[in-house]
């Protein structure tokens, strides 16, 4: 941890010293290894969380019956190994640095997500149908189990933490609510919405990230007011018809899918050219990867073409740091 502070210390530095430093911001990014990812959440139900390096994490479902729900009882979070441990290393991250950086978030997902990962995806989308007051009964806990440690570090990083995910500055929490996309609007609605929409009036406003088609959420997504910014992949999604349904309602960034290479894009400008024509004259959007020359490659391709938007040519071409 002390070498990981180091690094993004000496990263703020050369953020300082950019000749376009308004196209940076510093904060200290913690590993997700020191802390258990996401899976760290469920370790109250009583999931062992197996980390394999800073980018896998598997919890071990631990509810194989929906009949042991109605006696279940939450393990305290010292007795979770590495959801009390993420309260320690945000701690001490904080207090190395002084507490004169911000923070990204640690992932966080959802109480539908969250759930999942106690019961394993087969029992929970059974659940739907087959049990749904006791999945009610473990969302209801879920959300308690995730208000409770969005809280906490709130309070040891009062005013510094940055999204996960989605690292814009105003002060919002990203939630993972990912297994939406393997069910339809009307359980969306029924078992995840509610459950945002108490987390978000505990903790403040929200942004939200989606593995997996969303149109058919987008617009029960769009009536809770303490979302403010959408994050989803690219392939996934029609991106032309979800910005029509967004509209300026929310601020949208996307992945691009290049972990599965047939479902992704054959060159960096040839994904900004495809956000580019897909994108409407009101959205909001972000850029999170900082790639001048192959935003501006689209950009001239596009432009020689004549078929630039409007909007992107307002933008204008990036700045390029030799």
């Amino acid at each position: 941890m002390d070498a990981a502070i180091r690094f993004f210390v000496s990263s703020a530095q050369a953020m300082a010293d950019s000749p376009v430093p308004h196209d940076l911001f510093p904060f200290l990014f913690i590993s997700r290894a020191f802390y258990g990812h996401s899976q760290r959440l469920s370790e109250p139900f009583g999931t062992v969380t197996e980390v394999n390096g800073a980018t896998h994490a598997q919890a071990r479902p631990s509810i194989s019956d929906l009949s042991q729900v109605k006696h279940l009882k939450l393990k305290p979070v010292a007795e979770c190994p590495y959801l009390s441990r993420s309260l320690e290393v945000l701690r001490y991250f904080m207090e190395s640095s002084e507490g004169r950086y911000h923070v990204q978030h640690m992932v966080t997902t959802g109480p539908c997500d969250t759930v999942n990962y106690a019961l394993g995806s087969t029992l929970f989308l059974e659940s739907l149908y087959t049990n749904p007051a006791e999945l009610h009964q473990l969302l209801r806990m879920a959300t308690d189990v995730i208000i409770e440690h969005i809280q906490a570090c709130q309070r040891i990083a009062p005013g510094k933490l940055v999204s996960d995910h989605t690292p814009l500055l105003d002060g919002a929490y990203c939630i993972c609510s990912e297994i939406r996309s393997q069910f339809s609007r009307e359980h969306y609605e029924e078992f995840e919405m509610p459950y945002l929409k108490e987390i978000g009036k505990a903790v403040g406003p929200l942004h939200i990230h989606v593995s997996g088609p969303i149109e058919h959420s987008v617009p029960s997504t769009l009536a809770d007011e303490n979302i403010r910014h959408y994050k989803f992949w690219l392939r996934d999604c029609n991106l032309a018809r979800v910005t029509e349904m967004v509209g300026d309602r929310v601020s949208v960034d996307f992945f691009r899918n290049d972990c599965m290479p047939s479902l992704g894009f054959p060159s960096v400008s040839a994904y900004f050219k495809y956000v580019f024509e897909s994108l409407k004259p009101e959205t909001r959007w972000t850029i999170t990867e900082y790639c001048p020359a192959d935003y501006n490659k689209a950009y001239g391709e596009l432009e020689r073409e004549g078929r630039l938007p409007r909007q992107i040519r307002t933008l204008g071409p990036l700045p390029e740091i030799a």
